[in-house]
């Protein structure tokens, strides 16, 4: 959501300015005509607790407002008024699509739980030291309005400016209890010294801790919502309990009591647990035969929805109970997303596992060197066992640079550990414990997974399986689905298959845009070979690159030549991988015009991505949005001065390195009002200051005289002259291209002999259609409503809508709320992380698409669609595996699974009796091919399971045993 003091109007000013539109209406009148248009559905909550049709999106009405006010302006030619339309609405549109979005929902959803927190704090009877700080610096925030909180939180963590917004944004959304407990949590972090930064390299600043804090607190009320809301850990099943018995006592380990207690075979309401039938020597005696004389690592393959995680739960207990006196474990479960970190700990929350202490670690709540040395410490001296769920990329950047060893671990859990291969985390991790020495303390490894692996052909599949089982030195147990037990408890949702036609309009456009790709590749290689660059590695470089381009076009051009080419969306892909490059090269060498048009190329490529999954109504306002930014960023990357035609832009800073350090100096050189009397003018924070400071603000204003501060550094920076980035090599520079990246975007949007091909009125009329959509409408999406109407009567509902990529997510949730026929639905939008040390791309904080969600967002999402009610999930892969929420009824592939693994585990989700899975596949565009690879690579992995058990008789075989 737009920041308060900004309006997505200003983004418009820069259209202008780079030539792109010669005129845009006021500011102020285009504002007025939109808030008209979209009322009353303008406010964060509309739409949001009661679906009707008065909470309709109207982004129709917000189209035909701006058009009118383009129009009535009269400055824009008839024929490029549709492109005009579209480029603006699309920035309006991102801005209120925003106030309807999951994330508005989250902020109301934290609302709700400040004001129930606000009223058990009244109630509160306890009066300890810390309670009475709390309820003290309660009073003071409460007294106190957001700016003058903020005020005083730059002043007391000593804070740059800069941070005021991010600051605003924390005392919105939590309010006084939470921000209470965040600054109680940020004084005990110093008091105990918990100041580490996450790369081991010195300290945080006080600033960082607060903030630091404020991602633990909002983990930490997730991990409690969900834990609420799950029953008791029900005892094993006869198949769990085998797996278990097996394990341990093939490591020579103690048994828990738990093995020993099976599940009634009646179910949940047939009387709870029994004891076993058989003796505790007969059970052991089938556990041993089944480990077969093994003593090492085991890889378990155990159907979804069959209880994984209770599984190796338990095995985790038997480790740790068998420790011998003195001594405690230290167990590491390893996910390979954010969502299961939280997920997973309740669980071994619920396990209540002896003398153990469960921590869920991600970027919200990070496995520092310092936390691990101290559980290592806890479990060496006997204190108490740990068991650490994180992301397997910060245990291996933890194993990486020594500061933990896998010496240190009693028990490494892989789960879902079909990904332990080519690059990923788990395989790095495997690679360090194979290369330790034969004498060296190794954990010992349970790998567990519903899909091992899936390939085409069966001898390729065969082989991809001993890779696995030779990199985890491991056995395979496999749980048979189709064993009468396991058959019995899981889902089996009926297969529906939607075919829907290609739309000869999505055809059309993705060739336009393919074209247009290829014409701006030759003009960027045109200008590129006229850069001069000094130096023998520049010139070398330089070279490269031209070549590297000219090789990707050559292969670009012979695909698009090829027959059939209609819906080829991954036709430039080696166009693709040159831009890398190209934006390597320009961050080198400083070049913004290059690395702009790289990015527009980058833009048009995910456009033709978006046709395949959303048709023209999403790929032409993707387009649109990102004109925008491009040509804000080019007006930034040339310092608000354009030379065409001596135009002086209008200023759109850039936040870069130097702004940040002398706005810093600005700030610290403002003498501080030393003795202004309370409520005097101009004194920072004066309805604060007037009152007497909470103990726990003095306390902290304290502690940051003994710590680094943000501002502090950015002061020694600039006086020692330091700068972040370093200046390029003096022998050897590049010039930069001279095409601009808004020549290109004219070209395309607004040029005669193309926008009236990609650009009409009708076509932009459509892209932005609400109210009650008609069969017109993208074919994939007509299908998905077609389908959500069938659940239009029934009370509650739990489906989940998977898309290939972020832009689809946003683009189907909020056609979703665009249509009148789907008021009874509450959509939520689910995504990954952004990893910006994987991708480069537009500015992070241009569009909800580009930020993705932090780890504590995905888990207030996740709770959120767990509660009762109406509700459809739109999700990328980041929901597929392993999310757990028993009461969901249907999923849908809105695009079709890349491969076999993917379609077990989408549909795995499906966790009821009378589930659905239902793919919606287009015809002639790669959901074919997609969808035929999956089901065959689904096939050949169950055959192998099959031929695995007839030729065993049993459930392991060991790495190179085959055969």
């Amino acid at each position: 959501m737009a920041h308060p003091n900004s309006q997505w109007t200003d983004e418009l000013t820069c259209l202008v300015a780079c030539g792109l539109l010669p005129k845009v209406p006021a500011s102020g009148k285009l504002r007025q005509s939109a808030d008209a248009a979209m009322k009353p559905s303008v406010g964060p909550a509309s739409g949001l607790t009661s679906p009707g049709e008065e909470n309709i999106f109207h982004s129709s009405k917000l189209y035909h407002a701006i058009y009118k006010c383009i129009e009535e302006d009269g400055e824009i030619c008839q024929q490029n008024l549709p492109a005009a339309a579209l480029i603006i609405t699309s920035v309006a549109m991102e801005d209120y699509a925003c106030k309807h979005s999951t994330k508005a929902r989250l902020l109301a959803s934290q609302h709700a739980r400040i004001t129930r927190a606000m009223a058990d704090q009244e109630v509160a009877a306890k009066k300890s030291k810390v309670a009475c700080e709390h309820e003290e610096l309660v009073r003071f925030l409460l007294s106190a309005n957001p700016k003058e909180v903020v005020d005083k939180l730059l002043d007391v963590l000593g804070e740059p400016e800069e941070q005021r917004k991010k600051l605003m944004v924390i005392v919105s959304r939590h309010g006084p209890v939470d921000l209470a407990a965040i600054l109680l949590a940020t004084k005990r972090a110093f008091a105990t010294g918990d100041t580490s930064r996450a790369d081991g390299t010195g300290s945080k600043t006080l600033g960082g801790l607060f903030f630091r804090e404020e991602k633990r607190y909002k983990a930490s009320l997730s991990r409690a919502a969900i834990q609420a809301m799950l029953p008791p850990l029900p005892a094993l099943r006869s198949y769990q309990r085998d797996m278990v018995g097996m394990v341990l006592l093939s490591w020579g380990l103690e048994l828990p009591s738990e093995v020993f207690v099976l599940e009634d075979a009646r179910g949940a309401g047939g009387g709870g647990d029994v004891e076993m039938a058989e003796s505790e020597e007969m059970l052991r005696s089938r556990w041993l035969k089944l480990a077969d004389c093994w003593n090492s690592n085991w890889l378990v393959s155990s159907p979804p929805n069959s209880g994984k995680t209770r599984m190796f739960v338990e095995v985790a207990r038997g480790v740790i109970q068998s420790k011998p006196p003195g001594k405690c474990a230290l167990v590491v479960v390893l996910v390979p997303s954010v969502i299961l970190t939280t997920q997973h700990a309740v669980v071994f929350d619920l396990a209540n596992l002896p003398g153990t202490l469960v921590g869920a670690y991600s970027s919200d709540n990070q496995l520092m060197p310092k936390v691990w040395r101290a559980l290592f410490i806890a479990a060496f001296s006997g204190s108490h066992s740990s068991v650490v769920v994180a992301t397997a990329e910060s245990f291996a950047n933890l194993l990486k640079t020594g500061k933990a060893m896998l010496s240190e671990v009693d028990l490494l859990v892989f789960d879902e550990v079909h990904h332990c291969k080519d690059d990923h985390p788990y395989a790095i991790i495997m690679s360090i414990y194979n290369s330790m020495p034969q004498t060296a303390r190794r954990p010992r490894v349970l790998g567990v997974s519903a899909s091992p692996s899936s390939e085409k052909n069966m001898a390729t599949l065969d082989r991809r399986m001993e890779e696995l089982l030779r990199r985890l030195n491991a056995r395979l147990h496999l749980v048979d689905s189709e064993d009468s037990e396991v058959a019995a408890i899981l889902p089996e949702p009926t297969h529906l298959e939607m075919w829907v036609a290609v739309r000869e309009i999505d055809q059309q456009v993705v060739m336009i845009l393919q074209d247009f790709a290829m014409y701006a590749a030759a003009q960027i290689g045109k200008s590129l070979r006229r850069v001069q660059a000094e130096g023998s590695t520049a010139m070398a470089d330089k070279e490269q690159l031209v070549q590297a381009l000219e090789a990707a076009m050559g292969t670009c051009f012979t695909t698009l030549s090829s027959p059939g080419r209609q819906m080829l969306v991954n036709a430039l892909d080696p166009l693709g991988q040159w831009l890398s490059k190209a934006r390597e090269f320009a961050e080198k060498y400083p070049c913004p015009n290059l690395d702009l048009t790289a990015r527009l190329l980058d833009v048009v490529r995910k456009a033709i991505e978006l046709v395949e999954d959303a048709g023209v109504e999403g790929a032409l306002p993707f387009l649109g949005r990102k004109a925008a930014v491009l040509c804000r960023e080019e007006v930034s990357a040339h310092g608000g001065v354009f030379n065409r035609a001596s135009r002086t832009l209008p200023p759109c800073p850039k936040s870069t390195n130097w702004r940040i350090l002398m706005l810093s100096a600005a700030v610290a050189a403002v003498p501080a009002p030393a003795a202004a009397p309370a409520g005097a003018p101009g004194a920072v924070g004066a309805a604060a200051t007037s009152r007497d400071s909470p103990r726990i603000l003095s306390s902290l204003t304290a502690a940051s005289s003994l710590m680094p501060t943000a501002r502090g550094l950015a002061i020694r920076e600039q006086d020692t002259g330091a700068v972040a980035t370093s200046p390029p090599d003096s022998d050897n520079r590049c010039g930069d291209i001279q095409l601009r990246v808004s020549s290109l975007l004219q070209h395309l949007l607004i040029s005669r002999d193309i926008s009236s091909r990609i650009c009409d009125k009708a076509l932009a009329e459509d892209c932005f259609a609400s109210g009650e959509l008609k069969e017109t409408t993208f074919p994939k999406f007509w299908a998905l409503l077609q389908y959500l109407q069938r659940y239009r009567d029934k009370p509650n509902f739990h489906g989940i809508v998977f898309v290939r990529t972020r832009q689809a997510v946003f683009h189907v949730a909020d056609k979703i709320r665009r249509a009148a026929q789907l008021q009874f639905v509450e959509v939520l939008e689910l995504i990954g992380h952004n990893s910006v040390s994987r991708r480069r791309g537009l500015s992070l904080e241009e569009d909800r698409h580009g930020r993705g969600m932090t780890d504590s967002q995905q888990h207030l999402v996740v709770g959120i669609f767990r509660e009762p009610g109406r509700k459809v999930l739109v999700a990328t892969s980041a929901a597929e595996e392993g999310l757990d929420v028993p009461s969901c009824e249907f999923v849908v592939r809105y695009n079709a699974a890349a491969t076999g693994i993917q379609l077990l585990q989408s549909r795995g989700r499906a966790r009821q009796r009378a589930a659905e899975f239902c793919a919606i596949l287009q015809e002639g565009a790669q959901d074919v091919e997609l969808h035929n690879k999956s089901r065959l690579e689904e096939a050949n992995m169950h055959q192998w399971q099959r031929n695995f058990a007839e030729s065993r008789g049993a459930a392991c075989v060991s790495p190179g045993a085959r055969g």
